[in-house]
């Protein structure tokens, strides 16, 4: 029996589609080593490699119902076994599609750090039909929690307004999320509101292509599709680039400092053989062609890894490089530089996300509060009546209507005496317009 969600919380609120709110969503969902990424062009190649792709759009219930032709053609899978086999879950809340939609990533991919709440939502939705998946999803406090604490307060009033009567999955228009995700070399699309996963068949394997290239065709055939709408974004779920940049930081670190080392070892040879006499005038030029050997070294990446990334995909073991003493230097000021502006990225990418906390702080506060008082504090100090009359003709011209005529504005005030409040009221000539 499901649980009443307007008592396990405040009801599932709409959100926003950002990058930044997706990827501290995660966070608060105890996934590892992944972060979402926003798409602008299909055409360039991303470079990690991607566990799935977010699609909006607008989902209009009339729209859908002119195109149940085309929907009777699409690959829907019908074999149960295939269907329960994959993490596929009805929508069976309004305004879950958010979490849905990552839930479809993050549950069907083996190689993500999924934390103690999704990992028990996985093992206990096991073999589950989509329809008791969705009631999983719905029942989960925690994922409840994690969800609304992103939502801003327009999405609490709303949900208000409708006193929890589902308006987001049947009737009207809203936005929409479904999941592209590569599942057993085939590319499907999970979308909640739809009553089983479409198959969009395997990718071709020639000219190392990869999943991602089947989904570009795909996305390209919907988006030029006669009834669509081109208000949609598109977002990839990626492993955290921190990760990679910290892995690759510290080969270099690494291998920088053995560099130097030989360079020293070289140095101090040179040095003693001169203190030992050997290094008279006549003698001859030391050959600084001749080759000598290092062992440069990397270290284990930390957090979630992929096994197709190339920053992971490194031999952790030594690997024995032969330099001449002169290519050295050349190769110390090449690592040097490289160190730099892996540096840098990094520092990028930590200031990303603290940027993303600030815009969820921003974004989730409820500044109506605020308002009310410092328009209070203006009417007691008696500037209010200033601040606003110098707008009052703007505000009638917006409001004056076909007739012409103005409605007046009344601006309650306190007195500069701290006495009863005094009324001043903005009034405008009417001025009709002569017929022709």
């Amino acid at each position: 029996m499901p649980v009443d969600l307007n008592r396990l919380t405040e009801g599932w609120l709409e959100l926003e589609s950002d990058p930044g709110l997706f990827t501290l969503l995660l966070e608060d969902f105890g996934v590892k080593g992944v972060q979402v990424e926003e798409v602008y062009d299909l055409q360039k190649k991303i470079e990690s490699p991607v566990y799935g792709f977010i699609f909006l759009f607008r989902w209009n219930e009339e729209r859908r119902s002119r195109r149940k032709i085309v929907d009777q053609s699409e690959m829907f899978v019908k074999d149960e076994e295939i269907v329960n086999g994959i993490f596929f879950a009805q929508q069976m809340v309004p305004n879950s599609c958010a979490t849905h939609s990552l839930l479809s990533v993050l549950l069907n991919c083996p190689d993500i750090h999924l934390g103690s709440t999704l990992s028990r939502l996985k093992s206990h939705t096991s073999g589950m039909n989509p329809e008791n998946k969705g009631w999983a999803i719905g029942n989960t406090p925690e994922l409840a929690r994690a969800h609304n604490s992103h939502a801003n307060p327009q999405a609490k009033r709303r949900f208000d307004k409708t006193s929890g009567v589902s308006t987001g999955r049947f009737t009207g228009e809203a936005y929409h999320f479904v999941s592209y995700v590569p599942i057993n070399g085939h590319l499907f699309e999970l979308d909640g509101l739809k009553p089983s996963p479409i198959d969009h068949g395997p990718w071709s394997s020639e000219n190392n292509s990869d999943w991602t290239d089947k989904f570009n065709k795909v996305i390209e055939d919907r988006l030029g599709e006669k009834f669509n709408d081109i208000r949609f974004n598109l977002m990839a779920v990626v492993p955290d680039k921190r990760l990679a940049l910290t892995h690759k930081l510290n080969t270099l670190r690494t291998n920088r400092q053995i560099v130097l080392d030989a360079l020293q070892h070289l140095v101090e040879s040179d040095d003693k053989q001169r203190s030992e006499g050997q290094g008279g005038d006549d003698e001859e030029v030391k050959d600084y062609s001749a080759p000598i050997v290092i062992h440069t070294q990397g270290s284990e990446p930390q957090g979630a890894g992929h096994p197709d990334s190339k920053d992971f995909n490194k031999e952790a073991h030594s690997k024995r490089h032969t330099f001449a003493p002169k290519d050295l230097l050349a190769l110390l000021k090449n690592l040097e530089t490289e160190a730099n502006l892996c540096e840098n990225s990094l520092k990028d990418e930590n200031d990303k996300r603290k940027k993303y906390k600030i815009d969820d702080c921003r974004r989730t506060h409820n500044y109506d509060e605020f308002i009310c008082t410092f328009l209070s504090m203006l009417a007691e100090q008696g500037k209010l009546a200033d601040l606003v009359l110098p707008h009052v003709p703007l505000l009638q011209k917006k409001t004056s209507g076909s007739s012409g005529s103005s409605v007046p504005i009344r601006v309650v005030v306190k007195s500069s005496a701290g006495k009863r409040p005094v009324d001043k009221v903005a009034k405008k000539k009417v001025r009709h317009r002569k017929r022709k």
